[in-house]
């Protein structure tokens, strides 16, 4: 008996080696990546990650416990700045910026108890955006190791969705915009010089960024003195028909003699006009105009001039910011003063 059980205890050593070996034999580190492409400019998708801040709206954990807490010690979005997030088990983890290369490389590392990944993100442009990789790597324990060949399988699809959320938060932030009615102001006449074209309106945006460059180099080539921002007159806007004729145009100090068949020069009446802000991707001005004219409409001290052409001005675009969220274009709508109709009590 005594022998049987001296021979069970060596075989269950036995196996205890060589299970261990074989476990120690296992990789004891791995690898997952995943990729996606992403129509944005490369800052916005890089800002999306390093700020820190931003974990909140795309964070693939979040599918699994929508209660997930996350802290804030400090700032956000510089190289060894953190944040810590617990879940509903009380499960604490920090998320460290370790490495930032702008718009082209985040490391990160993602620490909890005793267990360490590193996050690397590689933000590689092309002709339609970026292409964005995600690589998570990190050590394997013993007990870990027998999963190392599950990993890709295992964490893939919650970076596969962690991509698909970025993506949607990226175009979220750059679909922002917002329309300010301001005041009725006088303004005086101003000389430009233009170029007229008409489309539909659904393609007004191209046209408009085909001929207004040509004007504004037009007069960087002849040195003519600006007077102010590029801005877009328009001449008619049909809404029944989906079309308009409009004026690209950038404004001068005086009047310019040109002998040119495309460029041509003009003069704004000046006079009362509402002026309207509006932020945001220019697709959206439609709405903005919507808006001023409705605005109106409703108030009865104000009509539309007709005499006059409604024009607007591109203040802040391309060149300041490659948000279209950030783009800051005013309205100007020619109006009329008129005292408010009294009304008769029967």
């Amino acid at each position: 008996m005594l022998k049987k059980i001296k021979y069970f205890f060596i075989l269950i050593l036995v196996i205890a080696v060589a299970a261990g070996g074989y476990l120690i034999s296992l990789d004891n580190v791995f690898k997952v990546t995943r990729s996606r492409q992403i129509n944005a400019p490369a800052n916005l998708v890089y800002n999306q990650i390093a700020n820190l801040k931003n974990w909140e709206k795309w964070a693939p954990w979040k599918d699994k416990d929508s209660l997930i807490k996350f802290e804030y010690p400090g700032s956000t979005s510089k190289e060894g700045d953190y944040f810590r997030f617990t879940n509903t088990d009380g499960n604490r983890q920090k998320l460290t910026n370790l490495t930032l290369s702008p718009d082209t490389l985040i490391v990160q590392s993602l620490s909890s108890n005793d267990h360490t990944q590193k996050y690397r993100w590689q933000i590689t442009p092309n002709d339609k955006g970026v292409k964005v990789t995600w690589t998570i790597s990190g050590d394997l324990d013993l007990s870990q190791r027998l999963f190392a060949g599950q990993m890709d399988e295992l964490m893939g699809p919650s970076m596969v969705r962690g991509l698909e959320l970025i993506d949607r938060s990226v175009h979220n932030d750059m679909a922002k915009h917002e329309t300010t009615i301001l005041k009725t102001v006088e303004l005086s006449p101003t000389y430009y010089i233009y170029k007229t074209a008409g489309c539909k309106m659904d393609s007004l945006g191209k046209v408009m960024d085909k001929i207004l460059p040509e004007v504004i180099l037009y007069a960087v080539k002849n040195h003519i003195e600006t007077n102010g921002k590029p801005f877009v007159i328009y001449n008619k806007r049909d809404t029944v028909n989906n079309s308009a004729i409009f004026s690209a145009a950038v404004p001068t100090k005086e009047k310019i003699n040109i002998n040119n068949a495309n460029i041509l020069t003009g003069q704004t009446p000046g006079g009362l006009y509402l002026k309207v802000k509006f932020q945001g991707d220019y697709k959206y001005l439609d709405e903005a105009w919507k808006k001023a004219y409705n605005y109106i409409n409703t108030h009865e001290n104000l009509i539309v001039d007709t005499t006059r052409e409604p024009f607007e001005i591109y203040v802040e675009g391309h060149t300041v910011s490659l948000n279209p969220a950030d783009w800051v274009t005013y309205l100007y709508i020619p109006v009329i003063e008129v005292e408010p109709r009294e009304t008769t009590i029967q």
